[in-house]
């Protein structure tokens, strides 16, 4: 038989009954629907919670005075390492480093207005900060020069008080720790920007110079030096030897040298895992509906009997009938998996609308949706079709 004589067989047996095209293919819809819908529930999850991280930017890295194993209690722990303006040094001159950005962070209280509000204050070195000073919304960035001068995050300056924080107001800080209070002006506020993993959220923070610090905290050494690399795939490489040329001046000391890419590779493992979890539960409703089509399709042979031993008396092979039943199976695989992915569409939209996460079906998702719909009807096709097959024509025509 032609290629075509089949298809047109096997698609007009799949018609002929259109209640028992939809009650075989409803398992399988709801496997493919519940598969497509989690994989696209895992991608918007995904990308919930990157978008908290800002834009990732994946040529940063960060140099911490501990290592992770340190951070996390675990292992045979050295001192820290005492990250000075020597490391800052050291590092600008590494091949591939772009940028450094040295600050002492810590915790004080912020009082303006007679309001107070615990807030984080980053000493920061200037003459390094050559891409924050290019954001500058109102007044001016930091100069070396400044004691009493403070730079305030957009968020710090809107938000964080009652009352909106202008250029050339006075806000006290105070220490708790040391007890320490000082007076200061604000020069100037920052344009919104991303946050990121490493360095947090730049727009509630208030930043000053090493100078302006030093009437709050003794503490001379840096919390963490942040580098940029001059391009995103050559930071791995420059961390490898930000990381070896520290490795010489703290040798008994611990330290560690974290790029945006670890952790963003982190988090895509985290959920693809989640996405592979999903995925699985959703796949049993398609085992449950194979089991569904072998049995309609057991069924559809038994009362087909006669018609095969017609068609095989006629000149059909074993093989012709074989193809026919794989191929109604296949149409069936493609129909539900198309049906799936539509109501696995709709289904996004809708809790996209309602739960405010940005969800849409990916072409690799949907793609994938329908391949597996495909594979489960015509695996569970393949007994039915050689069983068959395999009649005797004689015998099937002696059947009533």
């Amino acid at each position: 038989m032609k290629a075509s004589d089949i298809l047109e067989y096997a698609l007009t047996d799949f018609t002929s009954s259109k209640f028992k095209t939809m009650m075989s293919s409803l398992g399988i819809i709801i496997g493919v629907l519940a598969i497509v819908a989690m994989l696209t529930l895992g991608d918007g999850l995904y990308s919930g919670i990157s978008g908290q991280f800002g834009n990732l930017e994946l040529d940063t890295m960060v140099v911490l005075p501990q290592s992770l194993s340190a951070m996390a209690g675990q292992g045979i722990q050295k001192p820290p390492a005492k990250l000075t303006d020597r490391d800052v040094n050291l590092i600008m001159g590494t091949p591939g480093v772009k940028e450094v950005d040295p600050e002492i962070s810590f915790m004080a209280l912020a009082t303006y207005k007679g309001e107070n509000r615990t807030v984080g204050v980053s000493g920061v070195v200037p003459q390094y900060m050559a891409t924050a000073r290019t954001m500058v919304d109102k007044g001016r960035y930091l100069s070396s020069s400044d004691v009493y001068a403070v730079v305030l995050g957009s968020k710090m300056a809107n938000g964080t008080f009652g009352r909106e924080v202008r250029t050339g107001s006075y806000i006290t800080l105070a220490n708790p720790y040391t007890g320490k209070s000082q007076d200061y002006m604000v020069a100037g506020i920052m344009q919104e920007r991303n946050g990121s993993i490493l360095a947090g959220n730049p727009n509630t923070a208030i930043y000053m110079t090493k100078a302006g610090m030093k009437a709050l905290t003794d503490q001379d050494t840096y919390s963490f030096i942040g580098v940029r690399a001059d391009s995103v795939e050559d930071a791995t490489a420059v961390a490898g030897r930000v990381s070896q040329a520290l490795g010489y001046v703290h040798r008994n000391e611990d330290y560690s040298v974290l790029t945006q890419k670890m952790f963003v590779d982190a988090i895509a493992q985290v959920f693809n895992l989640i996405k592979t979890t999903l995925a699985g539960i959703g796949a049993v409703s398609l085992v449950v509906g194979a089991i569904g089509i072998a049995n309609v399709m057991m069924l559809t042979v038994r009362e087909r009997v006669k018609e095969i031993g017609l068609m095989k008396a006629i000149g059909a092979t074993t093989g012709d009938v074989r193809i026919i039943f794989l191929s109604e199976a296949m149409l069936l695989g493609l129909f539900s998996g198309v049906v799936g992915v539509l109501l696995s569409m709709l289904t996004a939209a809708v809790v996209s609308h309602f739960a405010g996460l940005s969800l849409g079906v990916s072409w690799p998702n949907a793609l994938l949706g329908i391949a597996f719909g495909l594979v489960t009807t015509i695996v569970a096709g393949v007994y039915p079709a050689n069983q068959a097959s395999r009649l005797d024509p004689i015998d099937a025509l002696r059947t009533e």
